[in-house]
């Protein structure tokens, strides 16, 4: 963590409390108090982890979604706004993540490339970006699905069943979703409960890990866990319309990958979620 001298400098202003929040992913975090405002602070060993967040809340920035402001980032350290939460209907949450989510998915790009101009990153993990032009189901075998299940398997947290049948599912996902229909949309891509924040302004989306894809990819890793429920798709259908194959098909298809990632961060204890979604699919 740097220290509270350099805090100030930053902000030019004299910090009077760092407060330590919880243990990241990566690091701590606190929250950095002056007289006038407070602000976060991500912290990790040095890498280039805390720079890509900052990166891709930049980009976010951009579009006028509304995401922390940056205020400074380094190898070790990552400095911004501090979104203060407070209470309101589950109503208004529904309605309000709906909003902000159709407005982030209806970002494209022109030359219909799947992925992203850098690679960024999903908790702990890198995630290789390299770009996919129309092929959409090639991205998500070869980018996204087998290389998280490698690094299950090389845990010792995948059996090499598993490993097998995934292998088999993703050469032939092609056969599985009409790419003809699908436009390439900027995703959050780990969209749970607590990666976005509410208050009476609305909703702000932190903890990003962008890419483009099919925006339908957001939405079963949402029905995962139920994060939001029937008011929030329908708030989100009036604006982006749902496949006729998304709840038979692509939701368990599409949280293949988030399941994988959440056996690499916490163990096995999701294989069973993972194993259901491939018996859904006969895969």
């Amino acid at each position: 963590m740097i220290d509270q001298t350099s805090l100030s400098d930053i902000l030019n202003q004299e910090v009077t409390a760092v407060v330590h929040l919880m243990n990241g992913q990566i690091g701590e975090i606190y929250r950095v108090e002056t007289v006038e405002s407070r602000y976060l602070l991500k912290t990790s060993d040095p890498s280039d982890r805390l720079p890509i967040e900052a990166r891709m809340l930049e980009d976010i920035y951009k579009y006028e979604i509304a995401v922390p402001q940056v205020l400074d980032a380094s190898s070790e350290h990552l400095l911004m706004e501090y979104i203060e939460q407070t209470p309101v209907t589950p109503e208004a949450r529904e309605y309000n993540a709906a909003k902000i989510l159709a407005k982030l998915h209806s970002v494209t790009n022109e030359s219909r490339m799947y992925g992203y101009w850098y690679d960024t990153t999903i908790g702990p993990f890198s995630q290789n970006n390299e770009q996919t032009q129309y092929n959409w189901t090639l991205f998500l075998g070869q980018m996204r699905i087998m290389p998280m299940a490698r690094i299950c398997y090389d845990k010792g947290l995948l059996p090499k069943t598993i490993l097998s049948r995934l292998e088999l599912l993703c050469r032939d996902l092609y056969k599985r979703i009409d790419m003809s229909r699908i436009t390439p949309s900027l995703i959050h891509g780990d969209l749970w409960s607590g990666n976005i924040l509410f208050n009476i302004d609305g909703a702000t989306l932190i903890d990003l890990a962008l890419y483009f894809a099919d925006r339908e990819m957001e939405l079963a890793f949402i029905l995962m866990f139920d994060t939001f429920g029937d008011a929030f798709f329908q708030t989100y259908r009036k604006i982006h319309p749902l496949s006729v194959d998304f709840y038979d098909v692509k939701a368990p298809l599409y949280q293949i990958y988030p399941f994988l990632v959440h056996i690499a961060l916490y163990g096995s204890s999701y294989l069973d979620g993972l194993e259901a979604c491939l018996d859904r699919l006969k895969a």
